[in-house]
């Protein structure tokens, strides 16, 4: 357990309070919306009495510091992907159409639909509601897993379930997105007709996954499998394709996160040969690069003096 002295204590609240102020959140919002809070009594105590003893918990400054970590580690450009996603969710919302989005892993999906619903949260526009589905196995856990993401949840029939769902949905003004659809195999990716259907003209629907989605779909439908046709139907448009980042872009998101020394540069670009397993060409995705900068903030990591120590 990490133990965190007063004056670290200190330098947490206060990033974490800019990182609240400039999210646009109250701090009640920002303490249940983005650090899973119950209620805002907790980053009330961290804003106020951080340094008063028993006011704030350990585990509070676990989150809190996990958070931050996280936030700060790696800064994102609006890149082609970002802002197809971006667009898709403008007019699934502005339409209350369910709509779709493809591409391989590591092309930016989950980025641009956690960075999409922190602007509009920042905006005060609409909500966005994220639900991520990759560990999902039945229909029976999707529907109860959009049930909790939704805040609605409530036990009974799936048949049951989705109708409250439908029922709460008329209440607000939203916009749902289903991340890692593509991790409902077979016959169980139905199950997102009858979500379709239910929130049909009431709201709309991003569903963002790899390209086996549609394809199950589409090989479902030839087969005339049951379901299958009427599911692929219910989508709006044809999916949005997302694409391998450009030279230009890895660059621009290098710099972005301070990488802008021209030797580091040309080994994560891949302008030297000796060190292309070094670099993204090694792995031509936004994960890949997001590995080379992290695999340079590893290179600057204090070592261990072996020499000091007694086995």
């Amino acid at each position: 357990m990490k133990v965190y002295s007063t004056e670290q204590k200190k330098e947490m609240r206060d990033r974490i309070v800019a990182l609240q102020e400039n999210s646009g959140l109250s701090g009640n919002e920002f303490a249940v919306k983005r650090l899973g809070f119950s209620n805002g009594s907790k980053f009330s105590h961290v804003r106020n009495n951080f340094d008063k003893p028993g006011m704030v918990g350990q585990e509070t400054w676990e989150i809190i510091d996990k958070y931050i970590q996280k936030a700060e580690s790696y800064k994102g450009v609006p890149t082609q992907n970002l802002r197809k996603v971006w667009e898709t969710c403008e007019r699934a919302y502005a339409l209350k159409k369910p709509m779709a989005v493809v591409g391989e892993g590591g092309l930016g999906k989950t980025f641009a639909l956690e960075k999409y619903k922190e602007y509009i949260e920042s905006q005060r526009k609409f909500r966005v509601v994220y639900f991520d589905a990759s560990m999902v196995k039945t229909n029976k856990q999707f529907v109860a897993g959009l049930m909790r993401a939704l805040d609605c949840y409530k036990p009974g029939t799936m048949s049951a379930q989705i109708l409250e769902m439908r029922e709460f949905a008329k209440k607000q003004d939203m916009l749902v997105c289903i991340d890692e659809v593509s991790s409902m195999k077979g016959p169980n990716v139905t199950i997102t007709k009858d979500i379709m259907t239910a929130f049909r003209d009431i709201c709309g629907i991003v569903m963002a996954g790899a390209p086996y989605f549609i394809n199950n779909l589409n090989k479902g439908a030839i087969r005339d499998s049951h379901l299958f046709s009427e599911t692929r139907d219910r989508l709006f448009m044809l999916p949005e394709k997302l694409s391998r980042p450009t030279p230009e872009e890895a660059e621009a998101i290098f710099r972005a996160n301070g990488i802008n020394n021209e030797e580091d540069l040309d080994i994560v670009l891949g302008r030297r040969p000796e060190f292309k397993s070094h670099s993204w060409l090694a792995k031509k995705t936004f994960r890949g690069i997001r590995d080379c900068i992290d695999t340079l903030r590893m290179a600057e990591l204090p070592s261990i003096d072996y020499s000091s120590i007694s086995l």
